[in-house]
């Protein structure tokens, strides 16, 4: 039987040295975006930040536009799936501008979709350019701008 002889003691290790700080440069992170959703910014961004401007500060709103895009580019791969892709955009833009609580006041705002109709045609917009960036259908746009004849209650009666 063989003893065993303890081991000599080990010297105490000290403490690693303190790590140098790393400094964080200010290298933005890049994301590369699918190409069709370069192209939807590209198409609508122009008309998303002028409705936006219209009811809030610029600042205001190009935080709304940025926040859109933001939550588009966030669902995209879903959105594609969609069939009311543009549609569903232009709520996120209206809900992020604000728009149906501080609407203008010379623009009726009984119909949402009528409200920014006017809006953009004032903004200088066609029906056509307004359906295809809220996503409506042409003729629903031109019926919602379209002058309407005066209800039969605000006719005078004839007399007799």
């Amino acid at each position: 039987m063989t003893l065993r002889t303890p081991s000599p003691a080990c010297p105490k290790t000290p403490p690693p040295a303190p790590r140098p700080r790393r400094i964080l440069s200010a290298t933005p992170i890049t994301v590369r975006l699918p190409i069709s959703l370069d192209a939807f910014h590209l198409l609508h961004h122009t008309t998303y930040t002028l409705y936006a401007r219209a009811h809030l500060t610029p600042a205001a709103a190009t935080a709304a536009v940025d926040a859109t895009f933001g939550a588009l580019a966030a669902d995209w791969t879903y959105l594609l799936g969609k069939r009311a892709l543009t549609a569903h955009a232009w709520a996120e833009l209206v809900r992020n501008a604000e728009s149906r609580h501080r609407p203008l006041p010379h623009v009726p705002a009984d119909d949402t979709l009528g409200y920014d109709a006017h809006i953009l045609t004032e903004l200088g917009y066609s029906p056509s350019d307004i359906a295809e960036v809220t996503g409506h259908p042409a003729s629903t746009i031109r019926y919602l701008l379209a002058p309407h004849p005066l209800p039969v209650t605000n006719l005078l009666s004839s007399p007799h």
